[in-house]
């Protein structure tokens, strides 16, 4: 599957019902009625974060703490062998009888070299993740999800009744429902 996850893109989707909302409690309501009457729901994009809406969708964990643990230990792993190379083996210096081993002159530099490589690592691989590197097209539903609106997408696969879906949308607040159908967008 690789690090870039294909299966969040819009893009090549055969049908998907989208329903706009602009109040955060009436989304919670019609994600919680989706997902009690069976619906999978593919997203939910949000300007901002709505609390307890992930734990409703089932939304894993972000695997971005690994991420940096592996950052910080590889880091951590180079900075030492840098200052033991240096220290140790290129140019062993006796400066005030100090032992040629391990020092405690060595843990800020090991310290700031985690952190360098952890910072750049996450950084790096959350661009990735999310698909924010340059020259990759943004997944925009609706230009207002960055905005001030809240957007539901819904994957028409075998099984979804559409017009159940319209419905609880509908009763549930939903300012607009749309369709889209391989990349077109029509108000239902």
């Amino acid at each position: 599957m690789g690090i870039l996850d294909k299966n969040l893109s819009l893009r090549n989707r055969n049908k998907m019902l989208i329903g706009v909302w602009e109040d955060e409690d009436k989304l919670i309501e019609a994600t919680d009625a989706m997902v009690h009457s069976g619906v999978h729901i593919h997203d939910i994009y949000t300007p901002y974060p709505v609390h307890g809406l992930d734990r409703i969708i089932g939304a894993r964990r972000s695997r971005l703490a690994r991420v940096a643990f592996l950052c910080g230990l590889t880091g951590f792993i180079l900075m030492t062998t840098m200052i033991w190379y240096m220290y140790v083996l290129d140019w062993p210096v006796n400066v005030g009888n100090k032992p040629v081993r391990f020092t405690p002159s060595w843990i800020p530099v090991m310290f700031e070299g985690t952190v360098l490589c952890t910072a750049y690592g996450m950084g790096f691989f959350f661009f990735w993740r999310s698909r924010l590197l340059l020259g990759v097209k943004n997944d925009l539903l609706d230009e207002r999800q960055t905005d001030d609106r809240m957007i539901m997408a819904i994957e028409c696969n075998e099984g979804v009744n559409e017009a159940d879906v319209l419905n609880i949308m509908k009763s549930n607040g939903a300012v607009e429902c749309r369709e889209m159908s391989h990349g077109v967008q029509t108000t239902i």
